[in-house]
């Protein structure tokens, strides 16, 4: 037997032992270095973007790549939650949702199989990366460089938009994917929807922001460009949560880095020159005449606009239907949930697809207990965020943050979960815990130094 011939046979256990000890080192990373766990989750957000479909492995049941680094993530959230002496808030309504989850979850793998595990994954994901980032201690330091991460997800984004756009409108047919375009909801929809929210974050949080992180400050140069392919793009969805962010930063949030009158004129000027190609380039006329069309449509409550209203409607009609226990902790994932809406042109139409709105289909799924649970989640992140904004705490990181989760919010009601979205709301709940322990920590000692000059024995501690 040759060298060559031994060196052959033996490279599988190689790889095997290769994999035995990295699985472990990665862990440990992740465990210990929360940059190393963002860049794990955001880069598995950009393969997803560029791959589209992420493939996988079947073994009995198909397990996706992306599933291999959310259990890595989970393990190490989990890890944390155990045993991290620097956890900073274990919040009792995100564990408690969490809880619900797991319930929903064993018993729909109890009633029907792996198909509660499919329907469960995007929640899944949506768990362990939210935990993940509630699991450090957020400094402005580590929000700083979660913002630099955004950006960068932002500009790889932009990159594959220009080119596939390139692709489909020269057109190059062999580097086209299966069926001929990249979104059969729209050719000019080259990336989803969650990908173009990134986007419009980016866009808000570069126009009002800049001086929170250097990437946003780049992200402040290229605004214009990041507007016309937020709208070009026509993904209503991510123009209302852009809108509600910038309305957020208007009406609740007290900016200091600059006046709002100077932010007005600055909108206005990018505004100006994002129009300027779209009004006067022949070739780009076309695009402005989809994006009022699109607008129009959605005012009006076309499209899936009305479709998904209809849709809502029948999945609470089946939540509620369920009986007590679909009330109180929800139909199990796994469940069928196969509906009839009404369309647009007065049929019916048969969908079992989620209801692409994060309250209802939680509602659904965990009931009022894990509904409520979510919530108050949220809520306590809103609450803290715009608490330390009217006293002055945090500085621009805790404005940047209250305006990102404002967009997360918006979203939210047409559409479901999102790990990336989850880590930043992580993130945002462990800098509101950080500083609400701070300022409790600071009341103490402040009461403790006026008991001691108020009490005489005070004088001898």
């Amino acid at each position: 037997m040759t060298t060559l011939q031994i060196l052959f046979m033996s490279l599988p256990f190689v790889v095997m032992l290769g994999l035995g000890l990295l699985l472990p080192i990665l862990l440990v990373l992740c465990y210990s270095r929360y940059g190393f766990g963002l860049a794990v989750i955001a880069g598995m957000f950009v393969i997803e973007a560029m791959l589209m479909y992420v493939g996988g492995l079947h073994v009995g049941i198909r397990l996706y790549y992306t599933d291999f680094a959310m259990l890595l993530i989970a393990a190490a959230a989990g890890l944390r939650l155990l045993f991290a002496a620097d956890f900073p808030l274990r919040h009792w309504a995100w564990l408690l949702f969490c809880l619900m989850f797991c319930i929903s979850l064993a018993l729909g793998l109890a009633s029907f199989g792996t198909a509660a595990g499919v329907s469960a994954r995007g929640y899944f994901y949506f768990i362990a990366t939210g935990l993940y980032g509630m699991s450090f201690p957020m400094d402005a330091r580590r929000v700083r460089y979660t913002l630099n991460v955004l950006v960068a997800v932002a500009v790889s984004l932009l990159m594959l938009t220009a080119y596939r756009w390139g692709v489909y409108y020269t057109p190059v047919t062999a580097l086209l994917p299966p069926g001929g375009t990249y979104n059969i909801d729209g050719a000019i929809r080259v990336i989803k929807s969650n990908e173009a929210l990134v986007l419009a974050q980016v866009l808000v949080a570069g126009l009002f922001f800049a001086a929170a992180a250097r990437g946003l400050l780049a992200a402040r140069w290229v605004s214009p460009l990041l507007l016309g392919v937020v709208l070009a793009l026509q993904h209503r969805s991510v123009w209302l949560a852009a809108l509600v962010g910038t309305m957020t930063r208007f009406l609740l949030v007290r900016s200091r880095a600059s006046s709002t009158a100077s932010q007005l004129f600055l909108i206005a000027a990018i505004v100006g020159v994002t129009s300027v190609p779209l009004v006067f380039s022949e070739r780009l006329a076309g695009v402005t005449g989809q994006v009022q069309e699109s607008a129009q449509r959605a005012l009006q409550g076309r499209d899936t606009t009305g479709e998904r209203f209809s849709n809502w409607k029948s999945l609470l009609q089946l939540w509620y239907q369920g009986g007590a226990k679909s009330i109180v902790i929800g139909q199990s994932f796994g469940a069928d949930s196969s509906r009839y809406v009404e369309t647009e042109e007065g049929g019916v139409k048969k969908i079992s697809y989620f209801a692409h709105n994060l309250y209802v289909q939680t509602l659904y799924n965990t009931g009022l207990i894990g509904l409520a649970a979510m919530l108050i989640a949220f809520s306590y992140v809103a609450r803290g965020l715009y608490q330390m904004n009217r006293e002055g705490l945090g500085g621009v990181e805790t404005q940047v943050l209250l305006v990102l989760i404002a967009t997360q919010f918006a979203y939210y009601v047409p559409y479901g979960t999102d790990y990336l979205q989850s880590l930043l709301f992580g993130a945002a709940l462990s800098y509101v815990a950080m500083h609400q322990s701070s300022k409790v920590t600071v009341q103490k000692k402040g009461d403790q130094l006026h008991s001691s000059d108020a009490h005489p024995l005070g004088q001898t501690a």
